[in-house]
């Protein structure tokens, strides 16, 4: 006897492989009936997939066939599993979908989803299975109980289905780090060398930071900017510790550092039952964020130093309280323009662009 699973998603059925058991061996529907104690008729339903084939039946099949009743009961699973997702992909394909084009468009881009264009119903399908729900429904409940969880500010709204795909792959690639045990001293350690980490190469001093942290328990994980999740960077626990993740939305170097260290303040103070999205820069802000902001700045550019900032007034100068700081430049440009002590435009052409998804 011969098992094949044809083409596609489809799957023999334990009642298809049992009549060409029966047509190789010239055995009647009723003999076996007889054999296994079985009506005809349920026998006829068996083999048309009308009956499903229970645990009593698969050690009957076991004894006459000689084929496990484990085999039987496999088949059995495997071809009402195709039936169930043929079912919840016409479902889906049939109802509103909740997963915007313009994120459905990133998520195949990324070889997230494979289903063809012209699949509504699988693309779906393979979107709920990297979110880990099973349904529109079980979105709709996973998106309203993270946004009990999630810590923002006042003045942004995270847009449900776009920052739950932003959080499954952080926690995918999560997974693929391997990290110490969490210790928060030496998170706190390690923010001296995470600094100097600003004098580097945007992309050296990503995966240096990367190696550092996961010494200290957390996952820093980069992202590509997922549209309409508008966020530059993100903190949640997951199963082994916290995930740092940080998007290239902000490409920018001054970004990327204020990024991280506003991210590892939620890491030392922050509930471990929250999730943190840092969203666009302005509008009123909560006190964690406020708190976030403040670590972050401090780290950077610490209150006995920050006199040194008012006097730049060359690239020479910048230089200057650059090595004096031990700060990159480039946090020290982004630094004077967020406290207005320049144009915007001063010094945006020394401002190097950090690919974080790439690092």
């Amino acid at each position: 006897m011969t098992t094949t699973h044809p083409p596609g998603h489809l799957v023999a059925s334990p009642g298809a492989v049992l009549e060409e058991w029966l047509d190789e061996r010239r055995m009647s529907q009723r003999e076996l009936a007889d054999r296994t104690s079985k009506s005809e008729k349920f026998i006829s339903q068996l083999i048309n997939a009308k009956a499903s084939l229970t645990a009593d039946t698969a050690h009957d099949l076991e004894l006459v066939t000689g084929v496990s009743a484990d085999t039987w009961l496999r088949m059995e699973g495997s071809y009402r599993a195709m039936l169930r997702r043929r079912e919840a992909i016409e479902a889906a394909g049939a109802s509103d979908s909740p997963v915007e084009a313009s994120l459905l468009k990133f998520l195949r881009d990324a070889g997230l989803v494979t289903a063809p264009a012209r699949a509504k119903g699988e693309q779906l399908v393979q979107v709920f299975g990297l979110l880990g729900v099973s349904s529109t429904d079980g979105l709709d409940r996973l998106t309203r109980r993270h946004a009990a969880a999630f810590r923002v500010s006042a003045s942004f709204t995270p847009h449900p289905v776009a920052t739950e795909v932003m959080i499954a792959l952080a926690q995918r690639q999560s997974s693929l780090i391997t990290t110490e045990a969490f210790a928060p001293d030496v998170v706190q350690a390690t923010l001296p060398a995470l600094r100097a980490l600003t004098r580097n190469q945007p992309a050296e001093g990503a995966r240096e930071a990367r190696a550092l942290l996961a010494s200290a328990g957390v996952a820093l994980v980069f992202l590509p900017n997922v549209p309409k999740a508008h966020c530059n960077g993100v903190t949640l626990w997951g199963p082994h510790g916290p995930i740092v993740a940080i998007t290239d939305r902000g490409r920018r170097e001054d970004i990327f550092w204020f990024t991280l260290f506003h991210e590892l303040s939620h890491v030392l103070d922050g509930q471990r039952d929250a999730i943190y999205l840092e969203g666009p820069r302005g509008g009123e802000k909560s006190e964690a964020e406020r708190r976030a902001d403040e670590f972050a700045t401090e780290v950077l550019v610490p209150r006995e130093q920050e006199h040194l900032l008012a006097h730049i007034e060359s690239f020479d100068d910048l230089a200057v309280v650059a090595r004096e700081l031990g700060l990159g430049t480039g946090v020290i440009i982004g630094q004077l323009h967020h406290r207005g002590l320049k144009l915007p435009s001063w010094g945006q052409r020394l401002l190097a662009n950090v690919v974080v998804a790439g690092a």
